[in-house]
């Protein structure tokens, strides 16, 4: 086995595949020349046990700008794992820091909301109440806490977050049908939004166009709260080395 400067692993061995039938151009895509096999999967080496740990798709993972790993789907299943958290999108390639979007589950809010007494007209209302912010929050610094433990993902921790206004959809681009995010897309569309986290605003006012489900189109107005988040002590060991 062996691992690309981008972190892809590749293997090899007498058991690996000829080539796919009647399919030159895949085999060459996978397969090269000397017969190292690229499984489209980030990984490392673990020191101490020698493990392969699998991160994340290759095509996913990238360097922050002090050269760390960046491995966002790794952060964003860990912030999934929690009930009141539908969707996260994590931003940090060629950056001094991560930042993220997070979606809150309308089900598990909504009835936490209901049980607490708390009013409100619709998802947009709710993402921002301060408790479900202060709660959000608490969920990103566990998660920092437990990525602050690994060593070579320590700078994956995320600095700045805030709760989006609206549910990703694929109807509006965002999401494939198999609800896989489209890093590109939400990145064009919701750069105003990247630009705050990473500007240092504590707020900032934004208007994105929807898809309704009888097909018509709107807009949505909002305000987003932007939120610190407090980071473990890894990423304060790599900057010190």
């Amino acid at each position: 086995m062996k691992i690309a400067e981008n972190g892809e692993v590749f293997y090899r061995s007498p058991g690996t595949f000829v080539e796919y039938y009647k399919n030159p151009e895949s085999t060459a895509s996978t397969k090269d020349a000397e017969g190292w096999v690229a499984t489209g999967d980030a990984g490392f080496f673990e020191e101490g046990t020698g493990h392969l740990r699998i991160i994340d798709r290759a095509k996913d993972v990238g360097k922050m700008a002090d050269g760390h790993l960046f491995a966002p789907k790794y952060v964003e299943n860990k912030l999934k794992f929690y009930p009141n958290i539908l969707e996260a999108v994590v931003f940090g390639a060629n950056r001094s820091m991560c930042t993220a979007f997070i979606n809150i589950d309308l089900t598990a809010v909504g009835n936490w909301a209901e049980r607490n007494n708390i009013a409100y007209a619709s998802y947009q209302e709710l993402s921002q109440h301060p408790q479900v912010l202060e709660t959000v929050a608490s969920h990103v610094e566990e998660v920092n806490r437990s990525v602050a433990a690994d060593p070579m993902l320590a700078g994956c921790q995320i600095h700045r977050f805030l709760i989006l206004h609206k549910e990703l959809d694929a109807d509006d681009g965002e999401l494939t049908r198999t609800r896989k995010v489209r890093r590109k897309i939400i990145e064009e569309k919701f750069a105003d939004l990247i630009d705050a986290l990473y500007g240092g605003k504590d707020s900032i006012y934004t208007e994105t166009e929807v898809t309704y489900e009888d097909g018509r189109k709107g807009k949505i107005k909002a305000t987003l709260t932007i939120r610190d988040a407090k980071v473990g002590r890894g990423t304060e060991r790599m900057a010190a080395e």
